[in-house]
C-alpha cells in the first residue's frame, strides 16, 4: 500500500488505548443498520459535544418540512423574520446561520439582539413590514393567536408561516417507520405506549396493523393528559390506560409542564406515583414499546430490564432530550440486551425528534 493512501495518525492511540467511551461510541454506530441512521447519530452526537447545530442541517435539509424551511428561506425576496426569540427562534437561526435574517419579533424586548441580530416588539415592526416579508412563527403554543394578531396589525397572511407546520410535514411515521418497525408490525402483537399523551399513537399503532383488537397498554403520568386520553381511548376496550409515572423504582414524584411537554421531577404540587413496567406487566410477551417521557427514558428502560432480556421487544424511544442520550440510551439498551440492531430517524424541521428503533437481530 502506497503511503498516500493510508490514513496516518501521528498518536499511538490503538483502539485497546482509547476511552471506553470511544469504544461504546464505535460499538454503537457499528449497530447502525443504513446510512440515514449513521448519518443521524454521527451528526446528533456531534451537536451533543460541540453544542453547533450546523451538524444538523444536513439531516434536516433530507425531511420534508426541512426542504420546504429551506427553499422558502432561499426564495424569499426580503430578509425574512422570526417571531419569537425563545429557544425554537433562536435554534432556527442557529441552523439557518447563512440567511440574512431580517430580525426577531417578540412582546419582551429586555434582550436587544441575539447574534447581532435585533429583537424588536410587534409594533416597531409594523413600522418596517413591507408587504412580501417572510414571518416566521416560531412559537410551539399559540401561533393561531399570534397569526390573528399580525394579520388584524395590518400583515398580509400569505406572508406567515408556522414552524409547527414544517416540523409536522415530516412526523407523519413517528415511531412507525415503516423499515424499522416491519419485523414486527404485523401479526398478534402486544403494543405498549409509554407517555400517551393523548393516545394519537395508540390509535396509530391499531391503524397501521389494521387491528382494532390488538393489545395494548398506554401509560400516561400527567392525569390532565390522561383525562384527555381517557375520551380519546374510551371507544377502544383492548386498551388499557393507567394513570402511573414508570421509572426504576417506586416512589412518589411531581409532574411539571403541561400538555406534550409535562415531564416527572422532584418537586410539584402535582404528584403521581412511579412504578416499574416489569412489575405491573409480568410475563406478558410484549413485542413494541414505544417511549417518548421528556428526559425520563433512561429510568423506564431501567425498570423493564427484564421484559427487554426476556421478550426483546422493537423499541421506538425518543433520544433528544438530554444531550447524552443520543449515547447512553443505546448504550444502557445493548447492556440489558446485546442482540439489538439500531435505526435512527429524524422527524421534523427546525426543531424535530430524533428516534432510536432498537431491533432485535435474527
Amino acid at each position: 500500500m502506497e503511503m498516500d493512501e493510508r490514513i496516518c495518525f501521528p498518536y499511538a492511540d490503538d483502539l485497546d488505548d482509547q476511552p471506553d467511551f470511544i469504544n461504546d461510541i464505535v460499538r454503537i454506530y457499528d449497530k447502525m443498520q443504513d446510512d440515514v441512521s449513521r448519518e443521524i447519530f454521527v451528526s446528533r452526537l456531534m451537536l451533543s459535544l460541540t453544542r453547533d447545530y450546523k451538524y444538523m442541517k444536513n439531516v434536516i435539509l433530507q425531511t420534508e418540512g426541512g426542504k420546504k424551511l429551506n427553499s422558502l428561506l432561499c426564495h424569499a425576496e426580503k430578509p425574512p423574520y422570526i417571531y419569537g426569540a425563545g429557544i425554537r427562534g433562536k435554534r432556527l437561526v442557529k441552523l439557518f446561520s447563512d440567511f440574512n435574517w431580517g430580525g426577531f419579533i417578540d412582546i419582551s424586548t429586555e434582550q436587544e439582539s441575539y447574534q447581532n441580530i435585533k429583537i424588536i416588539d410587534p409594533e416597531m415592526f409594523m413600522n418596517l413590514y413591507t408587504k412580501g416579508t417572510v414571518i416566521i412563527v416560531s412559537n410551539m403554543k399559540g401561533s393561531e393567536k399570534i397569526v390573528d394578531n399580525l394579520v388584524s396589525m395590518g400583515v398580509v397572511a400569505d406572508d406567515i408561516y408556522v414552524l409547527n407546520d414544517f416540523d409536522q410535514e415530516g412526523a407523519r411515521n413517528i415511531y412507525f417507520e415503516q423499515e424499522c418497525v416491519e419485523p414486527v408490525i404485523n401479526g398478534e402483537k402486544i403494543f405498549i405506549d409509554v407517555g400517551c399523551y393523548d393516545g394519537k399513537d395508540s390509535i396509530n399503532y391499531m391503524e397501521r396493523t389494521r387491528n382494532e383488537n390488538a393489545r395494548i397498554y398506554a401509560f400516561e403520568p400527567d392525569i390532565r393528559n390522561y383525562k384527555v386520553c381517557k375520551d380519546n381511548l374510551a371507544q377502544y376496550p383492548n386498551i388499557t390506560l393507567f394513570n402511573v409515572g414508570l421509572s426504576d423504582v417506586e416512589q412518589e414524584l411531581g409532574v411539571m409542564g403541561e400538555g406534550e411537554m409535562s415531564y416527572l421531577c422532584e418537586d410539584s404540587s402535582l404528584k403521581v406515583k412511579t412504578q416499574l413496567l416489569d412489575n405491573i406487566l409480568q410475563n406478558q410477551p410484549v413485542t413494541f414499546i414505544k417511549m417518548d417521557v421528556e428526559g425520563y427514558e433512561m429510568k423506564v428502560l431501567e425498570g423493564a430490564k427484564k421484559m427487554i432480556r426476556e421478550y426483546c421487544p422493537l423499541l421506538a424511544v425518543s433520544i433528544y432530550h438530554k444531550k447524552s442520550d443520543i449515547w447512553k440510551i443505546p448504550q444502557l439498551i445493548l447492556k440489558i440486551q446485546d442482540k439489538y440492531s439500531f435505526y435512527m430517524r429524524y422527524y421534523g424541521a427546525a426543531s424535530g425528534d430524533v428516534v432510536l428503533y432498537a431491533v432485535e437481530k435474527k
